[in-house]
């Protein structure tokens, strides 16, 4: 049985702080990573930020993409979900290389 959803979860460390604080920034590279993917938004990016961080989010049909980022330690966490046979880990690849992570 294949599985209807695929996901990609990674850490990114050692970042520069200046564009995980950048939130226009971050939105902007969780619409291309869902773009990435194949997946349509349903709406634009959601931002909260908060005492330990910056989340932002994004809807789309059939998944999500999602970064956890706390600039002043310079790390972050990506979540990309995809229904399949769209592959999550495009979505994720496009992140971490617009952070100029090696994966």
């Amino acid at each position: 049985m294949n599985p209807t959803f695929n996901q990609s979860i990674l850490e990114l460390t050692d970042l520069v702080s200046a564009r995980l604080a950048d939130v226009d920034g971050l939105s902007a590279v969780v619409v291309a990573a869902a773009g990435a993917v194949g997946m349509s938004a349903t709406g634009p990016p959601v931002v909260r930020e908060g005492p330990r961080g910056i989340s932002v989010g994004m809807l789309c049909h059939n998944g999500h993409v999602v970064i956890h980022a706390v600039p002043e330690e310079g790390v972050c966490l990506v979540d990309v979900v995809a229904r399949g046979p769209a592959d999550a880990s495009r979505g994720a690849e496009v992140i971490a290389r617009r952070f100029g992570a090696s994966l």
